[in-house]
Formats: structure tokens, C-alpha cells, sequence
């Protein structure tokens, strides 16, 4: 009996952990909308690997409110651009330095991101100091497979385009709402 009461005890704490009444809201809808948009576009592009920044970055940037989302977006995409800037500094950096590829990367990327999170909170760009660091590591490991300063360069480029395009969908989902909202106002009072 004593055993019974326990799983018990134990099955209401756990229904105290889910909500069961919980229904798919317009957060969820448009979470689900901006990464669709953003695997058509990838998919037009033709650009498989585009797929995983672009909607990540459409899922990172969807918040509560389009101005929470418009503050996310400016961060990630100031972040991907600062973060480029010390990765293809970390690709020249191995370029010149012997045993790099050997395992002096360790001690390097570390460095170079104890530089970029110096950075980023002198411009008070705190909100940025993930991504760059995300970026800087990305471009850095580029290095091992013999990348050249070019390449990291392009690939730079690439993520930042595909970060835009990312933040651009979900801010622009994000605000589609309150757009249709503001027009159904402005059709209703012209009648």
C-alpha cells in the first residue's frame, strides 16, 4: 500500500510537469512558417549547405515580439560579421605559424576567441558574443582541411548572406501579424 502511494506521489509530480492543456499558438505557427520559407529558399538556391544556417538562424531570431526579433536579428547578424573578421584572422594566423595543423590550433582558437569576446563587449555587442564565437570557430576549422585565406573569405561571406537571409524571414514572419492586423483596422474604417 505504502509502495502504491509513493507512485503515486511520484505520477502527480510529474503530471505538476507537463501542461496537457497546452495548444499550438502563433509563435509555434510562425517558428514552423520561417524555417519552411527558409528551406524553399535554400532549396532554390540549390544550396544544401545553406539549409542548416539560413533556418537556424530564422528559429534563433523568431521571438515574442517583431522588435525582440529585430534586436536578435541586428546581434546575429553583427556577431556572424565579427566572427568571420577573427576566423579568416585565425586562417592567416595558421597560414604563418609551423605546427598549427599539428595541434597548435588548440592553444589559437582559444586566443583569438578571448580577442573576439574582448571586442564584442568593448562595442557593448554582448547580445552578438555567441554567434561570433560560432562563426570564429567555424572559419578557424576550415584551416585544418587546408583552406587558404580565400576560401575562409567566400565561406564568410556565405554564412553572413545566409544569416541575413534567415533573420530577414523571421522578422519579416515576425511581424506579418501585426501588419495584417494594422491593414484589417485601416480596410475596416475606409468602408
Amino acid at each position: 500500500m505504502k509502495n502504491n502511494l509513493s507512485n503515486l506521489t511520484k505520477l502527480n509530480n510529474v503530471s505538476s510537469l507537463v501542461d496537457i492543456k497546452y495548444r499550438i499558438g502563433m509563435r509555434v505557427v510562425k517558428t514552423a512558417a520561417s524555417v519552411m520559407v527558409c528551406l524553399l529558399i535554400s532549396h532554390l538556391m540549390d544550396s544544401h549547405t545553406s539549409i542548416p544556417i539560413i533556418a537556424v538562424s530564422a528559429l534563433v531570431t523568431l521571438c515574442a515580439t517583431p522588435g525582440e526579433s529585430v534586436h536578435i536579428a541586428f546581434a546575429r547578424v553583427l556577431g556572424t560579421g565579427i566572427g568571420g573578421i577573427f576566423g579568416a584572422l585565425t586562417v592567416v594566423i595558421g597560414l604563418f605559424l609551423p605546427y598549427y595543423n599539428d595541434g597548435l590550433y588548440i592553444v589559437i582558437i582559444p586566443l583569438v576567441l578571448v580577442l573576439n569576446l574582448y571586442v564584442c563587449n568593448v562595442l557593448k555587442i554582448q547580445d552578438s558574443c555567441t554567434i561570433s564565437c560560432v562563426v570564429t570557430i567555424i572559419v578557424a576549422s576550415q584551416m585544418e582541411a587546408g583552406a587558404t585565406i580565400n576560401v575562409a573569405i567566400v565561406y564568410t561571406l556565405l554564412r553572413l548572406r545566409d544569416t541575413f537571409i534567415g533573420v530577414a524571414v523571421a522578422t519579416i514572419i515576425n511581424t506579418m501579424p501585426n501588419q495584417i492586423a494594422w491593414l484589417r483596422k485601416r480596410i475596416g474604417r475606409s468602408m
